[in-house]
């Protein structure tokens, strides 16, 4: 938008500053403008107009569920007592009225507007008198203002769709994307910062660190005495900046040097390690690159595997796909998942459609209560598909998948758009992934475990889930079959996993109720 307004918004903008109000009688025809911007008592007027323009539209447009928009402005400008106790909004008589320690100090208009560009002057003019009789809500800044507002707004939509403001945005961001830097976690020395861990092959690792090197001088300056914080200062930068390092490491006689780079890191959400033949590969997260790191981890462990045990427990998902990518690594045909919603892009087909990079070996995910979002999507196509036997409880069941999109002051919106369809055309979300092999409560021996694989009882079970209808009762019911639980560093569940994996005629019963896999069309 050029002129953030335009003459006609400019023009209500004006009318408005200009009503008779209990603490802003009128907008003084010298407030400040900024390039064109409109600034009033410190408030930047065309800024916060933008944003919730913007904000609200991508809730209005991209939302699961059409939203009552009238609702979520009410919801958003009540969240302001969190900023202030003293303030709320009360609805009287189809009216909008902000109210401050409980006396109405503003008529912000009827309560029904349907009209997003309506309802942002009338939460601007609020902020104006409110900002008037409240001092903390003055001091709390912009982005306070935008958080209370759209948190507020957006606790009525649901529970995964939220708000980050410019900086939390940048976090989020980075740990998605990767992060510029070492690759290095630290713990305080006086002499120095210890090296506690390291992504590999990161620009650490490659300059020569290891763990336990004790870091003494970074660029020529010592980094002894300092806090934790005044080191990692001194150890980062922009993309390519050299860092020329000092570093004592335990049992050499003199200080190393070394030289690295800093460069682009990627959260190493991975781990793997095999054992008798069984290859475990752990994700804590999807993010940026973890279907490459799985596909590494694979192929590195070569000829001498004979099973392999994805741990998706405590997972709680991440980049969707990411999540597609992990699962076609291990699928030649077959549906992925189904994504349906009301704004178009939301409608999303996700098909197998490469080579099954382990040759067709044993495959066991293991789940529990909190395996989440991306990681129920790699479960459920494996399962649905007839390539891998679910071991655990009953996962979280968030079938929900959001957008980012960017807000004009750096934050952004993560908005529920669509819902995940099981490749065998169950809903995901509110049910969750029957395991089939349930591990919910008291742990019986690994023996009595496997003695029941592939009884009448749990196929029964399976069928029934397979067929859910999408309904909140039918799932509380489904759902205590296998109780969700927190099994994340349960050994009997890795012991069960392994062992079928291990054991071709184990395997078999373990996924014998699955029927041939689906074709990857389109319906």
């Amino acid at each position: 938008m050029a002129s953030i307004f335009g003459s006609a918004a400019r023009i209500g903008c004006a009318v408005f500053l200009m009503v008779s109000l209990a603490a802003c009688a009128s907008a003084p025809s010298n407030a400040p403008r900024l390039k064109g911007r409109l600034f009033v008592d410190g408030l930047d007027v065309d800024m916060t107009h933008t944003v919730l323009l913007k904000g609200f539209g991508i809730i209005e447009d991209r939302s699961y569920e059409e939203p009552d928009i009238d609702k979520l402005f009410i919801a958003g400008i009540e969240n302001f007592k969190t900023l202030d106790p003293a303030l709320s909004a009360t609805v009287e008589n189809d009216h909008v009225f902000l109210t401050y320690n409980e006396t109405h100090v503003a008529d912000l208009g009827p309560a029904s507007k349907h009209d997003i560009s309506q309802w942002s002057i009338s939460t601007i003019r609020g902020l104006i008198v409110a900002r008037k009789l409240s001092k903390p809500l003055k001091e709390a800044g912009a982005e306070a203002m935008y958080k209370a507002m759209f948190s507020g707004a957006l606790a009525l939509v649901d529970p995964f769709s939220r708000y980050a403001s410019y900086k939390d945005a940048i976090k989020y961001r980075l740990l998605r994307d990767g992060v510029i830097g070492l690759g290095v976690r630290f713990e305080h020395s006086e002499e120095g910062p210890i090296v506690q861990a390291i992504v590999d092959a990161g620009p650490g690792w490659d300059a020569g660190l290891r763990i336990y090197d004790k870091i003494m001088s970074a660029n020529g300056v010592s980094l002894a005495g300092m806090t934790l914080s005044e080191a990692r200062r001194r150890l980062d930068g922009a993309q390519g900046t050299t860092l020329d390092l000092i570093v004592k490491r335990p049992g050499a006689r003199e200080p190393l040097k070394m030289t690295a780079a800093l460069d682009l890191v990627f959260p190493d959400t991975v781990t793997s390690e095999i054992t008798d033949g069984v290859l475990v590969l752990r994700i804590r997260s999807f993010t940026q690159r973890t279907a490459q790191n799985v596909r590494q981890a694979v192929m590195a462990a070569g000829n001498q595997t004979k099973g392999i045990v994805l741990d998706l427990r405590g997972d709680p998902g991440g980049l969707l796909d990411q999540a597609v990518a992990v699962a076609d690594l291990f699928l030649e045909t077959g549906t992925i998942a189904t994504l349906h919603g009301r704004h178009p892009g939301a409608n999303q087909f996700y098909g197998a459609d490469r080579e099954d990079i382990s040759g067709g070996l044993p495959l066991a995910v293991m789940i529990d209560g909190k395996s989440a979002s991306a990681a129920e999507i790699v479960a459920a196509a494996l399962q649905d598909n007839g390539r891998a036997a679910i071991i655990g409880t009953v996962s979280w069941g968030k079938g929900s998948v959001q957008t980012l999109q960017k807000l004009p002051n750096g934050g952004e919106i993560a908005i529920t758009w669509a819902r995940v369809q099981m490749p065998r055309g169950v809903a995901l979300h509110g049910l969750g992934l029957m395991p089939d092999v349930c591990l919910s409560g008291s742990a019986p021996t690994a023996d009595e475990v496997i003695g029941k694989l592939g009884s009448d009882s749990i196929n029964e079970i399976r069928r029934q889930w397979r067929d859910a209808q999408d309904s909140s009762d039918v799932h509380e019911v489904l759902r205590l079959a296998c109780p969700p639980e927190l099994h994340a560093d349960h050994p009997l569940d890795l012991e069960i996993a392994r062992r079928i994996v291990a054991d071709r005629s184990l395997y078999a019963q373990a996924t014998f109720m699955v029927e041939a896999p689906q074709l990857a069309l389109k319906p």
